[in-house]
This record gives C-alpha cells, sequence and structure tokens, in this order.
C-alpha cells in the first residue's frame, strides 16, 4: 500500500506553495473543489469535498497515510457572511479528517501526524489592542465565526492527540496560529488580512487602492516562505520536545499607514484612500497588534527569515510581477 501525504485545501495559497515544498520527496494527494495550478507536482488530485465520505473512505481504503496537512477552510470574511456553510466546512470538515487519521492511526499502529492551520482570530482584545506581545493563553475568547471555529478544533485536536497517550490510537496533532500572510505569486480573497496583500497588488498594478480598515489599523504578518518554512520545521521536529501542540508566531506588525509608506519607496505614484467596512474594522481590531511567538522559538527554533525591510526588499518586489505573467 503507498505511502502519501494528504493535503486538503490544496489550491489554496498555503497549499499551492507547500506542494512545492514537499513534492520532491513524497508522494502528495491533494484534495480540493478547485485544481491546483501545481497539480503536475502531486501523485494524484481528487477533485471533491472534505464533506464527501465517500473519497475520504476511498482514500483511506487505498494508501497509507502519513501525514495530514488539513487546509480546507472558509475563510474569515466568508464565515461571517455564511456561518451555516463555514460551519459544515470548518467543523464538520475537520472532524471528518480526524476521523480520517485515527483510522489510519487503527491501522498503522501509530500516531498519524496532522498539522491544522490556526490564526490569530481565536484572540479577541476589542477595547484592549493596546496590548502586545500576546502568548497562547492569552485572550482566547474569540468574537469571530470563524476564530470560535479555529479554537474548537485546536481544543478537539489536543484532547485527541492526549487520549492516544493512553489508548496508543491517536492523532499527533500539531498546530500553529498564523498571523496575516503576504504572498508575491498569490493573490489570496476572503481573509480579513488581505488589505496588504491587496495593497501590494494594487500598488504594482494600478497604482491605487481603497483600503477598508483605518490607516491606524495594525495586526502582526509574515511572509509565505517564513510561513511553509515554519509548517516544515514544526512537522519535522521531533514530538518530544514540543511542550504544546500550538504555537504563535510572527515577523513585523506594522500598521496600515506603515505599509503604506513602505510601499511608496517601490511605487512613488501609489495613492491610497480609505473606505471602511465596518464590520471588517470590528474583526481587525479584535485581533492583537503582536504576538509572542518566545514558545516556538524555544521549542523548534522557529526564527523567520524575513523582517519588514527584508521583506519587501528581497521577497515581495522582486517576485510579485510573476503574478500577472
Amino acid at each position: 500500500m503507498k505511502e502519501i501525504i494528504l493535503i486538503t485545501g490544496a489550491s489554496g495559497e498555503i497549499g499551492e506553495h507547500l506542494i512545492q515544498q514537499l513534492c520532491l520527496q513524497n508522494n502528495i494527494v491533494a484534495l480540493d473543489v478547485n485544481e491546483p495550478r501545481n497539480k503536475d507536482c502531486v501523485y494524484e488530485y481528487i477533485n471533491g469535498s472534505i464533506l464527501d465520505q465517500s473519497i475520504l473512505d476511498e482514500l483511506n481504503l487505498q494508501y497509507n497515510i502519513k501525514e495530514i496537512y488539513h487546509l480546507a477552510a472558509i475563510l474569515s470574511t466568508k464565515c461571517e457572511r455564511n456561518p451555516d456553510l463555514a460551519e459544515s466546512v470548518n467543523i464538520y470538515g475537520t472532524l471528518n479528517l480526524f476521523n480520517l487519521c485515527l483510522q489510519q492511526s487503527l491501522r498503522q499502529k501509530k500516531k498519524i501526524k496532522f498539522f491544522f492551520p490556526s490564526s490569530i482570530a481565536v484572540y479577541d482584545l476589542t477595547n484592549q489592542k493596546e496590548l502586545y506581545n500576546i502568548h497562547e493563553i492569552m485572550y482566547c475568547n474569540p468574537k469571530t465565526v470563524y476564530g470560535k471555529h479555529k479554537l474548537f478544533c485546536e481544543n478537539l485536536g489536543i484532547a485527541l492527540d492526549q487520549i492516544g497517550n493512553e489508548n496508543k490510537i491517536a492523532i499527533d496533532f500539531r498546530s500553529i496560529r498564523f498571523p496575516g500572510i503576504i504572498s508575491a505569486n498569490t493573490l489570496p480573497t476572503g481573509g480579513t488580512s488581505d488589505y496588504a496583500p491587496e495593497m501590494i497588488y494594487n500598488a504594482y498594478k494600478n497604482k491605487q487602492y481603497e483600503c477598508f480598515v483605518n490607516k491606524q489599523s495594525q495586526i502582526p504578518f509574515i511572509v509565505m516562505p517564513d510561513a511553509i518554512n515554519a509548517i516544515i520545521q514544526l512537522m519535522n521536529y521531533s514530538k518530544s520536545n514540543l511542550t504544546k501542540h500550538v504555537y504563535n508566531i510572527t515577523s513585523f506588525n506594522p500598521t496600515v499607514d506603515d505599509l503604506f509608506h513602505k510601499i511608496k519607496l517601490f511605487y512613488p505614484d501609489f495613492e491610497l484612500t480609505y473606505k471602511v467596512n465596518q464590520n471588517r474594522q470590528n474583526i481587525i481590531d479584535s485581533w492583537p497588534c503582536s504576538l509572542d511567538d518566545s514558545l516556538a522559538r524555544i521549542d523548534w527554533n522557529w526564527q523567520p527569515q524575513y523582517d519588514f525591510t527584508s521583506a519587501f526588499e528581497k521577497y515581495i518586489i522582486p517576485q510579485i510581477g510573476q503574478y500577472y505573467e
């Protein structure tokens, strides 16, 4: 029986970049309702939903799965607009993947690694925005549907991991609470932090952008290469060295105004205007300005390659043109 890595949500921003990094040394099965652009890199692409139990049953019968990267999700802004769909995908879809992982664990008689991308949406700092360097156990009372779903799945994954310490059939659950992610090669849709990459792409293409949050808005960010490296690094690290199941990571914490002035260094004609969407503004205002990622730095030697300046000079600006070629 062939050993594979399963990636759900494979056509998403993280999914396509993760495929690119993992495909050289692994047989990847990619599951998504949309075809990834780098489909040729995977062993098998399955066009389908994580809610389709027949697909998951067939995967269980056909393969030995050594790792699951469960990236499929309805993102933050879309969650608030369609909470019923979000619950189906983000909660019940994740339950389906947990069950698949447990079935694989039973058959292979070992823990199966399971990566779950969480988010700063699990935090709520409404009316406490002045607090900085928030660590993993602080203010975990999310106000958004998306944040509630992420926190629920974190806690369930942790429980399924801990149960296995006694029953030997379990998930090796590992998760990262991502800040906003900026990619030079893909344009995201559906995330509340999208104002940052949208500003950059519009500066490159249109020379103007109408921002949906105010100029003082501030949350932490990383760039995509650091996000992918963090996933791979965490998944490769020995379980015995990990003191937690869920970790913060971060790199830089610009305000919208900081982003604007940084972008102007490269695109001097760029113009920024504001039309605040209050619902999205409220979400941003509930998220931390900055994160404490010291646990990740201590436990598995996390260190971002890019800071605010090098992110633009060495990654974003040199590569952004590839998106439009």
